[in-house]
């Protein structure tokens, strides 16, 4: 599946997104698959052959990161012609992080802590999948006791982890996106006023982690990283100063981001970079509001922390007994929704054999007074003295030959 593609028309280019140094993001849709999908493009005629390496290296991290919290990849190709390098990428219909934060800020309100509990806990199982390259096994209980993951290869450290990178999806994003991108095809002329009148409800989002073009693979667990790009408010100190930083670093970035989730504001401000970089070196912040727990205040001072040797990894982060709880509840959550799924698939198919009982009740009732009409028909020519010769054409017209169709009592969902 990941595989360069000729270049062809087989996309409905939608409206544009995004828009970087790199490129531009749009929504496409895949026309034979009417699948709704982001075109990342990324003009390389300008790059030298090291940035144009750098490229290739996102297409393979990208390709390797195939997990329910991370935004998939679909397949890439190029336009030689232009140089335009395109990414083709799941799309998330909720935008992303940075706009929940703003829908919250807009209306004076804070973020309920269970959505952010929950938040959370997703990038965290995202962040485990990159930096040690395996999935997570669901939860049993909340006291399960995780295996120390052992030391794999081609770690992802992200790099660039902000509220703008963090994607927000339904949960049954992928069982709707063809609903979504039949109204999309059909109409694309929703303006801007409209769509800012649709009622957001962000209390079951799914967050997918996207925009590894910051990524650094790293061969082996113990290596580090000596160069970086990113945005300064979520920085690092060990970045700042540079140093060698490990996926640590991610640790501090998603500690701002939950900061900013909670106060509506990153944790570190400032009106020059040096003042910025001074605050963040001396990693020290206020309390998230007093509306929020003491747990939960305590692991963002936790991997808020300057120090590397007492900055929590990933997998210690997920030992957190509140971290566990909002896994467990995810999980009932989607297996609650499932199961309402499942449920309406069966009513469907209930309404079907319904459908198909009656019409097969209505055809045999139709072949009865068909039959007793015949009968009648015959016994009075027999008494009126007619001679009994075959079977009159209304008593066997082939309708009896053919045998009727009975309700399907067998059905195949796509659950079983």
């Amino acid at each position: 599946m990941y595989h360069r593609q000729a270049y062809n028309q087989e996309y409905q280019v939608l409206e544009e997104i995004g828009r970087g140094s790199f490129g531009s993001v749009r929504k496409v849709i895949h026309i034979p698959t009417k699948k709704l999908m982001v075109r990342k493009e990324i003009k390389y005629g300008h790059m030298n052959s090291k940035e144009r390496q750098q490229l290739i290296s996102e297409c393979k991290i990208l390709a390797q990161l195939k997990f329910e919290n991370i935004v998939d990849f679909y397949s890439w190709d190029f336009n030689d012609d232009e140089k335009i390098l395109y990414l083709y990428m799941e799309y998330c219909s909720r935008g992303d992080l940075s706009q929940m934060i703003k829908f919250y800020k807009s209306r004076n309100k804070y973020i309920p802590e269970k959505i952010i509990w929950g938040i959370l806990a997703q990038l965290l199982m995202a962040l485990y999948k990159c930096h040690y390259g395996v999935e997570l096994s669901p939860l049993v209980t909340i006291y399960d006791r995780m295996k120390p993951p052992t030391k794999g290869k081609n770690i992802v450290i992200h790099r660039d982890l902000k509220p703008g990178n963090i994607f927000l999806s339904n949960d049954n994003n992928a069982t709707n996106n063809d609903d979504d991108a039949e109204k999309e095809y059909n109409d694309n002329n929703v303006n801007e006023p409209n769509r800012q009148n649709i009622k957001m409800d962000y209390s079951q989002v799914v967050v997918k982690l996207g925009d590894f073009g910051l990524a650094k693979s790293l061969e082996t667990s113990i290596q580090f990283a000596t160069t970086y790009v990113g945005t300064p408010y979520y920085m690092s100190p060990e970045v700042l100063m540079d140093q060698p930083y490990s996926p640590l670093s991610d640790i501090w970035s998603l500690g701002c981001v939950v900061y900013e989730m909670c106060s509506l504001h990153p944790p570190f401000q400032a009106k020059t970079f040096l003042d910025l970089q001074n605050r963040i070196k001396s990693g020290k912040i206020d309390n998230i509001p007093e509306y929020y727990s003491n747990g939960l205040n305590a692991i963002i001072h936790s991997m808020i922390d300057a120090n590397l040797k007492t900055r929590p990894s990933t997998f210690e982060l997920l030992q957190d007994i509140q971290i566990r709880t909002a896994r467990k509840s995810l999980q009932l959550e989607r297996f609650e929704r499932n199961l309402l799924d499942y449920e309406k698939e069966l009513v469907n198919i209930e309404k079907i054999l319904e459908k198909q009982a009656s019409e097969y009740e209505r055809e045999l009732t139709q072949l009865r007074e068909q039959f007793v009409h015949a009968v009648e028909e015959r016994a009075r020519e027999v008494v009126n003295g007619k001679k009994v010769g075959k079977v009159p054409d209304s008593m066997y017209n082939g309708q009896y030959s053919r045998p009727l169709t009975k309700p399907a009592y067998h059905w195949q969902t796509r659950y079983r």
